[in-house]
């Protein structure tokens, strides 16, 4: 069996990964510094340094994988040749965008000066274009790729608020959790209503055909992906109406039971990036799109 056929969707998986945390992060700092505390933000700056190393060593694997399926041998990563042409390929320009970006985002989150904070939002907007700089998007306009741009913010602002928050949750010192993951769900909503019209549209201009969500592979897979963030936003809403609510009643029980609600959503999300990587990388557009 080819290597490279479970290789590159595990690389796509995991660069969904640390990148959305990167960005997701970034956002969570701008909507609630006020409210963290100073162990709170030092967590964040961590965890944005450290996906960003990841980001930088799944980047460079990512051109290593170009090389690799262009190739066709394990050794093709090793020939000049081909990875001059993985690095000047579509996927391989991707890969140097979000290289870039990881780079841009780690001297801005290790150096936390202001005349440097500009730079890491120049590494957002360049991680984020390299997730729409290829795939299926590109074969469907402008449109579609900035709808998918809107869709990617948005998860990324839900996903990437996990790992905090479950943080937070996880400290002696719950004083601001309540403020922040309140404020959460009322920013939530909006995040979530931009995702869903974003990524409805997406998904129409791609197969253009609502039948084709159940007469083809591709469609079957869009909603299996679709059922796992129906559950995604039911653990939400549980959150919003329930966990949080007790957190101000009862901190200690209420923490609790939002981390294990947080932990299970992780799980979800993560079998939701596979989905997207299986629809990426693995699978065509309905109708040859």
């Amino acid at each position: 069996m080819d290597v490279w056929i479970v290789f590159t969707p595990v690389l796509k998986v995991l660069l969904y990964i640390v990148g959305l945390v990167v960005v997701g992060t970034k956002l969570f700092d701008l909507h609630f510094r006020k409210y963290q505390t100073i162990d709170n933000m030092e967590q964040c700056n961590f965890l944005s340094q450290k996906s960003c190393l990841y980001g930088l060593i799944i980047s460079v694997g990512m051109i290593f994988s170009i090389a690799g399926n262009l190739g066709g041998e394990f050794l093709s990563i090793l020939d000049p040749i081909i990875l001059e042409l993985a690095l000047t390929s579509r996927g391989g320009y991707a890969a140097i965008f979000a290289l870039i970006g990881f780079i841009l985002i780690l001297i801005s989150a290790r150096y936390e000066l202001v005349s440097l904070k500009a730079l890491g939002w120049l590494g957002i907007g360049f991680v984020l274009l390299s997730f729409i700089y290829t795939g299926h998007s590109q074969k469907s306009g402008i449109l579609a790729q900035i709808l998918l741009l809107f869709h990617l913010i948005c998860v990324a602002f839900w996903l990437g608020s996990f790992i905090p928050l479950y943080n937070m949750c996880s400290s002696t010192n719950t004083s601001n959790l309540h403020v922040i993951a309140h404020r959460f769900g009322i920013l939530a909503v909006f995040y979530l209503v931009v995702l869903i019209i974003s990524g409805g549209s997406f998904a129409y201009i791609l197969m253009n055909d609502i039948s084709l969500l159940f007469d083809t592979s591709y469609g079957n897979a869009f909603l299996i992906k679709m059922s796992l963030v129906s559950l995604l936003l039911l653990f939400g809403a549980l959150n919003k109406f329930k966990n949080v609510p007790l957190i101000k009643n009862e901190p200690t029980v209420g923490s609790i039971q939002l981390k294990k609600s947080i932990r299970i959503e992780m799980y979800i999300a993560l079998l939701i990036l596979s989905s997207t990587s299986i629809l990426t990388t693995s699978m065509t557009l309905p109708m040859g799109g």
